[in-house]
């Protein structure tokens, strides 16, 4: 095989171990919240409020897409989206009790994960992946 097919495979690989994680993420939760979804509500567990700019910045979306994933988020009760006292053009997102309820819950998954990637390489092979994936980022 040549090079460039070497490259044209890997590809379908990157998106099949993806979606294995996902798989092994979604194992035993509530489905109905998106993978942003959930990274939303962690970020906000951390550091709440937070504006929607603040948010997309880590998600790698848009502001538009944090609002149209708060909407459903603000429908269940996990976040709530207040005016800014000092600027009434921004709008603050916060976590509430049940977000962070169900951000506890998610917290199992993310260890499932690392196991799962725990149990296939090494601790080498790790740093590799790492480096290589912020070759490929940059």
């Amino acid at each position: 095989m040549s090079i460039d097919e070497d490259w044209k495979e890997l590809y379908p690989l990157l998106k099949s171990v993806y979606k294995k994680m996902k798989t092994e993420w979604h194992k035993g939760i509530d489905c109905s919240l998106s993978v942003n979804q959930t990274r939303m509500l962690q970020y906000l567990n951390r550091k709440s409020p937070m504006k929607s700019t603040e948010i997309a910045d880590l998600l790698f979306i848009t502001a538009g897409g944090v609002t149209l994933m708060g909407d459903k988020l603000l429908e269940i009760g996990l976040i709530e989206r207040s005016r800014c006292d000092s600027d009434r053009r921004v709008v603050q997102i916060t976590i509430t009790d049940a977000g962070k309820a169900y951000t506890e819950s998610i917290e199992e998954r993310d260890s499932a994960i690392i196991t799962y990637i725990k149990e296939r390489i090494t601790n080498d092979d790790l740093q590799h992946l790492s480096r290589i994936f912020q070759l490929l980022d940059e």
